[in-house]
């Protein structure tokens, strides 16, 4: 993959001369011979320019395919989107390109990704070639498992086949990415996977009525939805916390929850404050007229 050409490009377009760029990071003349196609420096002089750029190695990539995401990113966003929409032929059929091209390739993430296209089949009661949520997470667990370190790619993982998993392997391995997280806490980048995942664990809990973990998982998803500057998300967030608290009592008042509810009424989110709405009346039910009469 000839990188140079597309580095030209950026400089050119930003004002740099190659002087200025390759200044403190390799002469002038193999900048030249770099954005000729002629040439490619070490990993870490490539980097270095594009600190310099400003850019990220991600975008140099996606600008370097013409504006276009890499093939597993577009075909796991093209899954999740037909899933959405329940147009399960669409779904069959992304699962079944991603197997062939695991088959072609041996890359793992192509069989990650036939197996959540499988899962999603399996959710809406049109199982295919995989027949029971237990056998995806008989495959996606040993794979974690045997992971000694995780990255962004896990954490990913984990947040996608969470349906699959029983409660108690969802809090094991959410304990676990707790952890693991540590390592991220300085990277912005991971924060709203981060999020996303807390929260997502925390309702798991929250549908098994175990409430203890549910607020534990919490308190590690609303720092993060403070930092990603998400208004929905934290929101959101803040109504499973009331939730929470007051299904273990630490709390005698639903005013904070309502509140909560009532911005995401202002703000339209209408299909999230209806379920949010449903998600009350099954864990707090000596409230439930309570709320019928104020939210309406």
């Amino acid at each position: 993959m000839f990188l140079g050409p597309t580095i030209k490009q950026i400089r050119t377009s930003k004002g740099i001369n190659q002087s200025i760029l390759a200044d403190g990071i390799m002469s002038r003349s193999n900048l030249s011979r770099f954005e000729g196609g002629k040439y490619y420096p070490g990993y870490d002089k490539l980097i270095l320019l594009l600190d310099k750029l400003e850019l990220s190695l991600e975008e140099l990539l996606f600008l370097h395919n013409d504006y276009a995401q890499p093939v597993k990113r577009t075909l796991h966003l093209s899954l999740v989107e037909a899933a959405n929409r329940y147009e399960f032929d669409k779904v069959r059929a992304f699962s079944y390109e991603c197997h062939s091209l695991y088959r072609v390739t041996h890359t793992e993430a192509y069989y990650h990704l036939y197996l959540l296209g499988q899962g999603y089949l399996i959710r809406y009661q049109r199982e295919d070639e995989v027949r029971h949520l237990s056998e995806i997470a008989g495959e996606i667990k040993p794979y974690l498992l045997g992971v000694d370190r995780w990255y962004l790619y896990e954490f990913k993982l984990l947040n996608n086949f969470l349906f699959t998993l029983s409660s108690s392997d969802a809090i094991f391995f959410g304990l676990r990415a707790a952890n693991e997280f540590d390592k991220y806490h300085d990277f912005a980048e991971s924060r709203t996977i981060q999020q996303h995942l807390m929260k997502n664990i925390s309702t798991l809990c929250l549908k098994e009525h175990n409430y203890e973990q549910s607020l534990f998982f919490l308190k590690k998803a609303l720092p993060l939805a403070d930092k990603t500057n998400l208004l929905y998300d934290k929101i959101e967030t803040l109504v499973y916390y009331e939730i929470t608290l007051l299904c273990l009592k630490h709390k005698e008042s639903i005013a904070e929850l309502m509140s909560y509810l009532n911005i995401l009424r202002q703000l339209e989110f209408t299909d999230s404050y209806e379920a949010l709405q449903q998600v009350c009346q099954m864990h707090l039910p000596k409230f439930s007229e309570e709320l019928r009469s104020k939210l309406g």
